[in-house]
């Protein structure tokens, strides 16, 4: 069931554009974790306080992987784009969490089989590769995105046009729902940055990017971000399907407390 679960949260159109392969390699660490979630939760066995540290910090690798996909999931595409290196950051330190966890698990202890722990090894050893490997940017899209914000002109009818025209494709910020829900998002991402002005020009070039690609879309708005109401979706989606068994069943919510993690009982 949770790897149907996981199947319906990786639809191709699931997570945003430049984080999308990523989503994908973190949902199936999580994925090949499970046998050792399910082994724990069968067995529960007593806790020593090095057992119940290390899945303490599994624990809060499980709710630093959700709040990350969440992100990738309904946060904004523009915001992403312009971010997406620190945006690696987490997915590396989402990485650096789970080994943290698997480092030194007391396996024996816990009782998990030889084949759950040779399996949980191997994910932890590659998890290490892939927390020192270094992707290279779409620099298509990078340049495209440069070349957009450093141009000062946007009447739509000189030659940033195509570039915009590239950018609304790869972004999919094309049609008229995709624009509004990344309007919301926008303004979702302004108001929690509302505290503070360190974030002042980061956010006037993601409200001009937004602008601009509005108006090559025939989009007529003067105030893109006007009285746009936030709807629930935003707050917390519920099509980001976190498999079952990183969940509490009784709350539904991530565990952070490694007694439920091994036992599945709040």
């Amino acid at each position: 069931m949770a790897t149907a679960m996981i199947v319906a949260a990786t639809s191709p159109k699931e997570f945003r554009q430049p984080q999308r392969k990523e989503c994908f390699n973190l949902l199936r660490w999580l994925q090949l974790l499970l046998p050792l979630i399910q082994e724990l939760r069968e067995s529960a066995p007593p806790l020593s306080d090095d057992a119940y540290r290390r899945l303490a910090l599994l624990g809060r690798a499980f709710q630093a992987a959700r709040r990350l996909l969440r992100c990738c999931h309904d946060g904004s595409k523009i915001f992403l784009t312009l971010e997406s290196e620190a945006v690696m950051g987490r997915f590396r330190g989402v990485y650096e969490k789970i080994n943290l966890a698997l480092d030194g698990m007391p396996y024996a202890e816990l009782g998990v089989s030889d084949e759950v722990k040779e399996q949980v090894e191997l994910i932890n050893t590659q998890l290490k590769r892939s927390k020192k490997r270094t992707d290279t940017q779409d620099m298509e899209l990078a340049m495209d995105l440069m070349v957009i914000l450093q141009s000062k002109e946007h009447d739509g009818n000189n030659a940033d046009r195509p570039i915009l025209e590239r950018l609304a494709k790869r972004l999919e910020l094309q049609s008229l729902a995709d624009l509004r829900a990344e309007t919301m998002a926008i303004k979702k991402l302004i108001n929690e940055r509302a505290a503070g002005q360190q974030h002042a020009d980061s956010t006037n070039q993601m409200v001009d990017l937004l602008h601009r690609l509005k108006a090559i879309a025939g989009v007529d708005e003067k105030n893109i971000l006007g009285e746009v109401s936030i709807p629930k979706y935003l707050e917390k989606c519920p099509s980001l399907m976190i498999p079952n068994d990183f969940l509490c069943p009784i709350s539904l919510e991530i565990m952070t407390d490694p007694v439920i993690i091994a036992t599945g009982r709040a």
